[in-house]
């Protein structure tokens, strides 16, 4: 089970940041900046707000974020 897509989007909710995130998660910042644009694209909604250089979730952003991590957790559980 693959889950790169909860794992990159909880990891932009924990840091609030793309440069964090992107440390964290052993990938360079623009490649996470436009992982985060095609999926808002696909989704068809904004899933965090820019506040100047943070990232904040909006309402869709933290129900995103949400069950991404049950998802994760869910995942950890059948390992």
């Amino acid at each position: 089970m693959e889950l790169r897509e909860q794992v990159y989007v909880t990891a932009i909710a924990r840091h609030g940041s793309l440069k964090q995130a992107a440390a964290e998660l052993h990938i360079s910042p623009p490649t996470l900046s436009i992982f985060l644009n095609r999926l808002e694209e696909r989704m068809g909604v904004p899933l965090f707000d820019r506040v100047g250089k943070r990232l904040v979730p909006t309402c869709a952003g933290e129900l995103y974020v949400r069950s991404a991590r049950e998802m994760l957790a869910i995942q950890n559980k059948f390992r």
